[in-house]
């Protein structure tokens, strides 16, 4: 069963980036994010700069860039709980459905 997720394209994109996709592409998408995110600071180079998605340049030498950058990080994390619980709501109805087709 595919699921639309028109409300669910990830708000950090631009409106013309986002894509419908079924809840479980979509919580695949999110959970790459993040780890695409956390390999974005970690490969900073020596200038300590960082581009998110949106094309705002952080200098993660200083307090802002790295305050900035932690909370993108808290972002993406609540965008995928949210996605996450979708995903085993579906996945539990999926079941259900089941369960009754097959009684």
């Amino acid at each position: 069963m595919a699921t639309s997720t028109a409300g669910f394209s990830n708000p950090l994109q631009s409106a013309s980036t986002s894509v419908t996709k079924d809840v479980y592409g979509a919580a695949f998408d999110s959970t790459e994010d993040i780890y695409s995110a956390v390999l974005k600071m970690t490969n900073t180079g020596e200038d300590g700069k960082v581009t998110l998605p949106d094309g705002t340049e952080l200098d993660m030498n200083t307090l802002t860039g790295l305050t900035t950058f932690s909370v993108y990080l808290q972002f993406l994390q609540a965008y995928k709980e949210i996605i996450d619980n979708v995903f085993v709501f579906v996945k539990n109805l999926e079941n259900k459905l089941e369960n009754m087709l097959s009684s």
